[in-house]
């Protein structure tokens, strides 16, 4: 929209990777340098199961039930 580039362009950029292996696995290492961990740890943590905020403890439901009733007394007026 801006015809800054278009969209066969942008396309065809994404299609290739922005940077070679060799530069993404020196910085894969750094990474898990700067955190403490092993190459293989970083690693599973990566292929390990992707989480929400809905797997640990909160107070999603009882915030829901708040602006429910804030809703009804009209207190508020978002539309969640």
């Amino acid at each position: 929209m801006t015809g800054q580039m278009t969209r066969d362009d942008a396309l065809q950029r994404i299609s290739k990777p922005e940077m070679d292996s060799h530069f993404l696995e020196r910085e894969f290492e750094f990474v898990a340098n700067k955190l403490g961990l092993t190459v293989t740890e970083l690693q599973q943590i990566f292929a390990g199961e992707n989480k929400t905020f809905k797997d640990y403890k909160n107070k999603y439901f009882f915030i829901g039930i708040c602006a429910n009733i804030m809703q009804r007394l009209g207190l508020e007026r978002r539309l969640f």
